[in-house]
């Protein structure tokens, strides 16, 4: 996962793109293993990373957008 990214609007695709490798790390690893904790492990983190993603999408909309946008004043 890079986060070297040149725009916070980017952020969140970078961590949905980490979260889909990692549910299917998961996949893999419950097809393989015994013990059901690592692949258990693996789709928690892609869950984590998919809450971060949608939290930092909604956070860089609202400031995006001046309707919505803590500093916005009307005149």
């Amino acid at each position: 996962m890079n986060l070297d990214v040149d725009a916070p609007d980017k952020v969140a695709s970078v961590l949905a793109a980490a979260a889909t490798a990692y549910q299917a790390s998961a996949v893999e690893l419950s097809a393989v293993w015994q013990d059901r904790q690592i692949p258990m492990i693996w789709a928690a983190i892609a869950s984590e990373l998919d809450i971060a993603a949608w939290k930092i999408e909604k956070i860089v909309k609202q400031r995006l957008d001046p309707k919505h946008s803590p500093i916005w004043r009307k005149e």
